[in-house]
């Protein structure tokens, strides 16, 4: 079980990279949260915004519990993380990932700009060699600019992940969606 202390002196966003930092047993991880709460700060995030970029990951790449991230940050902080974290009993990716895209514009506008954050830091480290370029991948970040962009029109980053992905030439796609529910392996048949 992972404990943190939190300190009293240190703003929410600082506590939150160094418990970032603390899960992932280093800084270098902090790589791509860190340009994620750059955007998030760039686009006007609040404290809780940016401290939910540096943890995003967390439940899926460590040992962090969304319980611990409430207990150490609060219930808005959780509630973002949570719309970002995927449900791993989907296991088909792109039922997983529509599952994902809907919840996060579901969970509001900051979980919407949140999620489109995290997508466009991946877009650019692919760009820049940083992360493989996959085109499943790419995919999901187009499908994710179009379910972002129907919802919240005006969202920030919203151009600039689409000049990211034009950029590309992963402009966004026409396919219908996918049931994600379907996808899941609790689901009746």
């Amino acid at each position: 079980m992972f404990y943190w202390v939190p300190l009293p002196c240190v703003d929410l966003v600082q506590r939150a990279q160094a418990f970032a930092a603390e899960a992932y047993g280093s800084e270098s991880e902090l790589e791509h949260p860190g340009e994620v709460v750059a955007l998030i700060r760039e686009a006007g995030g609040d404290e809780e915004l940016q401290a939910a970029a540096y943890l995003h990951d967390l439940v899926e790449d460590t040992d962090v519990e969304l319980s611990d991230v409430e207990r150490e940050f609060g219930p808005r902080v959780r509630e973002l993380v949570a719309a970002m974290t995927e449900d791993e009993s989907i296991r088909a990716y792109g039922g997983r990932k529509e599952e994902a895209r809907c919840r996060a514009r579901d969970a509001g506008r900051d979980a919407a700009l949140l999620f489109v954050a995290d997508k466009l830091s991946n877009a650019r480290r692919m760009r820049r060699g940083q992360k493989k370029a996959e085109s499943r991948k790419l995919g999901h970040y187009s499908r994710t600019l179009k379910t972002m962009s129907a919802a919240y029109p005006d969202l920030s980053l919203l151009p600039e992940l689409e000049g990211e992905l034009r950029a590309r030439g992963d402009a966004p796609e026409e396919d219908p969606p996918v049931n994600a529910l379907a996808h899941r392996q609790d689901a009746p048949a």
